[in-house]
């Protein structure tokens, strides 16, 4: 980990407030009422005060928050000497958030984790004047002016999807010859899958390729016009954007010329009991966490508790990046590199207000995911 920078100005402001007594744990905020006291955990010592902004434990969230705030205390406990972190549980609204946010700033916080939902890295956005610096945990929609102290940190779909464009074009251009690389893009009833179908025909266009419109399947079996989409012209790649089951179904479908990719929606992690040959050769992308367990900065960190399924565990690994990064603003650094348990991570605040997350590629074999070594 890469500790350059000064740190004083953050830490000395957060001096002498982060050991005072927390707010005791109110009841839940009755709904629409931004200022009532939130639920909230805290742990830790020390004079550096940082908030965990999660989503109410009584809301569809409640095991993202879970997940989440193992997570960041998994990295605390190995990393976090000297910081208390205060979870506090809230909506993703933005007046909600202006309350919260203000409460942190008069205690002194020197840094907010959080939201973790779209919805509140927008509401972050539309607050404007951002006290705190703050990493929020997921990547609002375009390229919005961002106040000076916000960065974006989020395991977005579509950042995978534009990385699966570049990776794939990269490999197949040369055996295209004179004409434009093809693909074919599938794609199912699902606006997480639709995202990150969107994104690659995007950047695959934007890189010389050619492509024409989505394809959706809609199950159980691909139709016999379905097929014929698929192969007429033969594509280069194929990309499809839906989980491990509905892509071992439509593999078939798929000749042996055609370089098969998916995201990580795809993936069942290397450590899955399950199965899937019918996927074998298939190429994605994965996260560290999930695919390379002899990863040093993997093996540094306290495994998930027992019954955490794949996408409780990406958020488990969100955590405890969230706080290493997190470190990293605190010393005052504004651009370093991480390796990451979610990625390889690049921060350069002169050139984005997001952090950039390279995930590892990887391809299935005897029915599971396997760690490629990149040429």
């Amino acid at each position: 980990m890469l500790l350059g920078g000064v740190a004083a100005p953050l830490w000395v402001r957060a001096q002498g407030r982060a050991n005072e007594p927390a707010p005791a744990a109110p009841p839940p905020a009755p709904p629409g009422d931004p200022s009532a006291p939130r639920p909230r955990v805290r742990f830790g010592e020390g004079n550096v005060l940082v908030g965990l902004l999660l989503p109410r434990q009584d809301g569809p969230f409640s095991r993202a928050a879970a997940s989440l705030l193992a997570g960041v205390r998994a990295a605390h406990g190995r990393d976090g000497a000297g910081v208390v972190v205060e979870a506090i549980e809230i909506d993703d609204q933005a007046d909600e958030l202006a309350v919260v946010m203000a409460e942190l700033r008069d205690r002194n916080a020197a840094l907010v984790l959080g939201p973790v939902t779209r919805n509140g890295a927008a509401a972050l956005i539309e607050l404007g004047g951002i006290a705190i610096p703050t990493l929020a945990l997921n990547l609002p929609d375009g390229n919005p002016p961002v106040p000076a102290r916000l960065t974006f940190f989020g395991l977005a779909i579509e950042t995978e999807a534009r990385q699966v464009a570049s990776i794939a074009f990269a490999q197949v251009r040369d055996r295209a010859g004179t004409r434009r690389p093809r693909a074919v893009g599938v794609t199912v009833a699902s606006p997480l899958a639709r995202r990150g179908a969107v994104a690659f025909r995007d950047a695959w266009l934007s890189l010389g390729g050619e492509m024409r419109e989505l394809v959706e399947f809609t199950g159980p079996r691909p139709s016999r016009d379905l097929r014929a989409r698929l192969v007429q012209p033969v594509p280069d790649v194929a990309f499809l954007s839906m989980g491990a089951e509905q892509a071992r179904v439509l593999r078939g479908a798929l000749g042996a010329e055609t370089a098969v990719w998916s995201t990580s929606l795809a993936s069942i992690g290397s450590g899955s009991t399950l199965r899937l040959p019918e996927l074998d050769g298939l190429r994605l992308l994965e996260m560290p966490w999930l695919i390379e367990p002899d990863n040093p900065a993997v093996m540094a960190y306290a495994k998930v508790p027992t019954g955490y399924n794949v996408e409780m565990q990406r958020l488990y690994a969100l955590g405890i990046d969230a706080f290493r990064i997190g470190r990293q603003m605190l010393a005052g650094d504004t651009a370093f590199e991480l390796d990451g348990v979610t990625g390889r991570l690049r921060y350069d605040r002169t050139a984005s207000p997001r952090i950039e997350r390279l995930a590892v590629q990887a391809e299935y074999r005897a029915g599971v995911p396997a760690a490629l070594t990149p040429p």
